[in-house]
């Protein structure tokens, strides 16, 4: 309007024009691309993050799943992850069409320089020839002689846990002494020996590596929905600290493992380090710390994670303890269990496999991606995307287990013609993942959790304490699942005799 009242044209039409690029800036925000699967409205710069706030992630995503089916999508900021949901559909995507979705995601966030040099996030044939000689390593140390390496290793670290507990007067949470002793089995596998309970630099490892799980999935959401703020002052998506991190975690691993750079020889055998260092291993004198950063940080907590549960899980099950114990002592008495006894004791591998179902040690998995446009169950699926398979969705199907809320070891046990009890493994229970990117330590894992409940169990009694409230079955939701925090009465037990 000008200075006699008249309307000014040009007003009109300049608040028109903010209001057509507005609207049309927030359609191409939120629309989701043709074809690909369906999912939530979509939020400028977050995506669908609105649809998944709330305590209960994986609660959130069956409720999705509800909704949207068995293969649905979610933008995180402006990168599409389809989630796959159900046995059939994550068996069709993982192995029978494994070649199309064996890739990592290749985004700016793991382009990042400093995840490169592992096997983890690698791809192509770096990855296979890396991944191939890494089992062949593991294998050729732990399991020659009939395991006997292996038990040596187990054995000693069970040692060190049970004084511990011997020494525990009053209530106590397990969940930092099973990550501590588990990751000193790793500890000794890749070094030759035990870091210790009380190694100040082990323990500060153990405590980084614990944080940078809870900033790992925090760095990615950001990077993914505001990927402007690299180009404004300050770390704001803490590309610095993530950088100088990693350089402080190469020297700590230099660190650990100056004995067996200064002493190796060629064709010494006595360590996983060792095996790294031959003049045929496929990794990189500078690369080593990455890898051995990857298993320590995957191969220790999620089989403690997995014993953690079960603990619980026989404390709010006393008569399932109890059988346990009985199944176990009809077996060994009082001996030390070997690797030779996996298998020996039905129950045990059947208590150890409803676990890993009921704790979907890694419910999403590792995320997956695709080098090329797929279409996959009737969608779209465009290059780049990110394939989370939700395995907790299989583990809580009731179509395939019934009651699945509940700890039943016994639907994985059966009677033979002879009426012997046998163990009958479910290829549904997949913790590890399923195809050619499957966990490379299940192995190793399964015969932790054997040794490790055997000892314990034939020893301890876990018990709830008194005038407290029954613990909680809903976990704590991040990389891993694992029970929320909780005490236990730790009864030393008379030591049992052979029956």
């Amino acid at each position: 309007m000008d200075d006699t009242g008249a309307v000014n044209v040009s007003d009109y039409l300049s608040v028109f024009l903010v209001f057509v690029l507005t609207f049309l800036t927030l359609y191409l925000a939120t629309r989701r691309r043709s074809g690909v699967p369906p999912g939530p409205q979509c939020w400028p710069c977050v995506g669908n993050l609105p649809s998944l706030v709330g305590a209960d992630t994986l609660g959130i995503i069956n409720k999705l799943r509800g909704k949207y089916g068995d293969v649905f999508g979610l933008y995180i900021g402006s990168e599409l992850t389809v989630v796959v949901n159900g046995y059939d559909a994550i068996h069709d995507a993982l192995v029978k069409r494994g070649s199309s979705f064996m890739f990592r995601p290749n985004n700016y966030f793991t382009r990042n320089q400093d995840l490169k040099g592992g096997v983890i996030f690698e791809d192509g044939k770096v990855w296979k020839v890396k991944r191939t000689y890494l089992m062949n390593s593991i294998r050729d140390l732990c399991y020659t002689n009939s395991g006997l390496v292996l038990d040596r290793l187990i054995n000693c670290e069970l040692q060190g846990i049970t004084e511990y507990l011997d020494s525990l007067q009053e209530p106590q949470c397990l969940r930092q002494i099973l990550s501590l002793s588990f990751a000193n089995v790793m500890f000794s596998i890749i070094h030759g020996r035990r870091a210790g309970y009380d190694n100040e630099r082990f323990n500060w490892y153990l405590k980084t590596i614990d944080q940078a799980f809870k900033d790992f999935s925090n760095n990615q959401v950001k990077c993914y929905c505001f990927p402007f703020l690299r180009y404004l002052p300050g770390d704001l998506l803490r590309e610095k600290w993530s950088h100088d991190t990693n350089e402080i975690l190469h020297n700590y691993f230099d660190e650990m493992c100056k004995p067996e750079f200064e002493t190796y020889e060629d064709g010494r055998h006595s360590c996983l380090v060792d095996y790294l260092l031959q003049a045929d291993s496929p990794c990189a004198r500078e690369d080593i710390w990455k890898l051995l950063h990857e298993l320590m940080a995957a191969g220790s907590e999620t089989s403690a994670t997995t014993l953690n549960w079960l603990i619980l899980l026989l404390v709010m099950n006393p008569e399932k303890q109890e059988t346990l114990h009985q199944k176990i002592t009809e077996v060994l008495g009082n001996e030390e269990p070997s690797v030779r006894d996996k298998g020996r004791i039905p129950y045990v591998e059947a208590a150890i496999l409803e676990t890993l179902r009921i704790g979907s040690n890694v419910p999403l998995a590792m995320p997956h991606s695709v080098n090329k446009d797929v279409h996959f169950h009737g969608y779209l699926i465009p290059e780049g995307a990110t394939i989370l398979p939700n395995l907790a969705s299989v583990h809580f199907d009731p179509a395939i287990f019934t009651s699945p809320q509940e700890f039943k070891p016994e639907r994985f046990l059966r009677q033979d013609e002879s009426g012997v009890t046998i163990f009958t493994p479910c290829e549904k229970v997949v913790p590890f993942s399923l195809g050619q990117r499957s966990c490379l330590g299940e192995s190793l894992a399964r015969i932790e959790l054997f040794m490790y409940v055997v000892t314990l169990i034939q020893r301890y009694k876990f018990e709830q304490p008194k005038d407290s409230s029954p613990p909680s079955l809903q976990g704590v939701f991040g990389i891993t699942h694992r029970p929320q925090d909780y005490k236990v009465i730790v009864v030393r037990r008379n030591a049992p005799t052979r029956a």
